[in-house]
This record gives C-alpha cells, structure tokens and sequence, in this order.
C-alpha cells in the first residue's frame, strides 16, 4: 500500500466536503476514478454512473481548492503536535479495519507498531461494580502478560480498568478516543491519556483540537472491536452503550467473551441477553479466554503469530 503525500491525504479528505459523500463513497470514488489524484482530473462521464454524482456535485468537485488548503493545513498542524495521521491508502493503516469500516481518517500518537500487534478489546459499563473491575483487571493483566495489546476506549469503568491493568504489567495498550488528541475524554483521564500515549499509542478520528462528535462514540465502538479478533465485554445494561458495542463487534463477526454469573459483574441485565446468545462465549478465568483465542486462531502459542 503506498503511502499518500500530505496533499493528496488533504485531497481526500476534501471529498467529504461534497454533498452526499462520506467515507465510504469518498473511497468509492477514488477506487473508480483510480486513485487520489484521478479524481480531480477525471470527465464526468467517468464519476457519473455513481449515483451520487450529478453534474452539480462534480462542479463542487473542481471547487474545493480552499477545503484541500484547509486540510492540508490541519493535517501540517497536527504533526507539529506530533499526532500522524493515517487514510486507507498509507502502509500505516491497520489492514482490519479495512475489511470492517474503513474510517478515512485514523490519527495516531505514540507507538504505532502496536497497529500490527496481536490485540484484544475490552468494553463495559462505565457504572461497572468493583466484581467487574477486579476481573476485567485480571483479565486485562494476564492478557497483557501474554503479550497481547489491550485496546479499549478510555472511559470510566471497565476501560480505564483494562488500560491500567495492561500498564501496570508493563504491556502495550490502545486507546481508541472518540476526541482528538489534545482534548481528551473524559477530562478527568487527562493522566491516562498521557501515560497511554508514552507508554502505548492513542488514536482517534478526529482532528487533534476537536472534541467528540455527534455519533462519535458509536463509530469509535465500531474501530474499538473492529481493531481485534476477540472483545471481553465485563458489565453492561440492557439499554447502554455496551449493548451497542456487542451488536457492533458480533455484526463484524468479532469472537465475543462475556463473564458467567459467578464473577458477579454489575449491572448484568445486558450481560444476560449476550449470555442467552449463539455469539458470545461466556468465561470465568484468562485460562478460559487464552484457550478460545487459541482455538479460534489455530495457535499453539503467541509465538504463531
């Protein structure tokens, strides 16, 4: 995969601009005309069978000099703060998340080799009992040990808990933010974030000053679980957020890891749907984790990877 210049990652970023595209048609569109550049350059007739782009929306597309400009200065401005960013076309761009939702925008602080890294996922309920916690940390930890990267979302509960576990064992972990990166969130994990980004690597969809965006935090649960084979949800109500996650990571064919009733996680009510499910597999200890993984991988070992 070769890596864009910042002009041509500006470039692409730009096709959002126009009415009707987002990520996923801004890449459609680069794929039919044959790359970044070929867009701008392309006759109408080559953009016209995609239905949405009438002749209107290709006369925008020779107008968007100042959205490029802009871009490009933004993208300049962030790696003066050192945050690099990554679009589906850079060799940096995490091959998963290409076969899962492919976000147009992926910016990176700290060690970013941990992208080709073996990895888990951890959710749950910001609202997590100490039962929840405790075994999320556990598991967490022994993961960590194992090697695996640790990737949740930075949040209260059962994310801050996987992070901490992960680098009390001094091992890799991921935030994925659902802010940019000089304005964390939640404020009060501004440390957490810190620590992360010297010990691990933050990333996140959006530029480095901007806070979370209307819909952010679904779109960051699709890359939290995308980024992994396997997610360990450990608390959840029937009507939050971890509910949402789960539907996400078991539409991307996700294994699915959910502590049994005698860890005593609170609150359960949407434990005990994901319980009741063919998709989840229901654990007690990291042995019963480390032997699905390995199964599902056909590893002996973390050596195999």
């Amino acid at each position: 995969m070769s890596d864009l210049t910042v002009e041509q990652q500006a470039k692409l970023l730009a096709l959002t601009d126009l009415k009707g595209v987002g990520d996923k048609r801004a890449q459609k569109l680069v794929s039919v005309a044959r790359g970044v550049d070929s867009v701008y350059e392309s006759p109408f007739s080559t953009l016209s069978d995609l239905h949405y782009v009438s002749e209107q929306t290709f006369t925008q597309l020779q107008d968007l000099d100042s959205e490029i400009s802009r871009y490009e200065s933004q993208i300049r401005r962030a790696a003066e703060d050192g945050v690099s960013l990554a679009t589906p076309y850079d060799s940096l761009y995490p091959e998963q998340l290409q076969t899962q939702h492919a976000p147009l925008k992926l910016f990176t602080k700290g060690d970013e080799s941990l992208l080709t890294s073996p990895m888990v996922s951890f959710a749950g309920s910001r609202d997590a009992n100490d039962s929840a916690i405790e075994w999320a940390s556990r598991i967490a930890g022994g993961l960590a040990d194992e090697g695996y990267t640790i990737v949740s979302g930075g949040a209260f509960g059962i994310d801050a808990a996987a992070h901490r576990a992960a680098l009390d064992k001094r091992g890799s972990t991921i935030i994925v933010s659902p802010s940019g990166h000089n304005v964390p969130y939640p404020k009060a994990h501004e440390e957490l974030f810190k620590r992360v980004i010297n010990e691990g690597l933050v990333i996140s969809h959006r530029f480095p000053n901007q806070d979370p965006a209307r819909g952010g935090f679904l779109y960051r649960n699709r890359t939290n679980s995308a980024l992994s084979e396997a997610i360990i949800i450990a608390a959840a109500s029937d009507d939050g957020g971890s509910m949402s996650q789960f539907e996400t990571a078991v539409k991307q064919g996700k294994t699915v890891f959910v502590p049994d009733e005698s860890v005593g996680p609170l609150p359960d009510s949407g434990l005990a749907e994901m319980r009741a499910s063919d998709d989840t597999v229901v654990v007690e200890s990291l042995g019963d984790v480390l032997d699905e993984i390995n199964v599902n991988d056909g590893q002996s070992s973390l050596n195999d990877w």
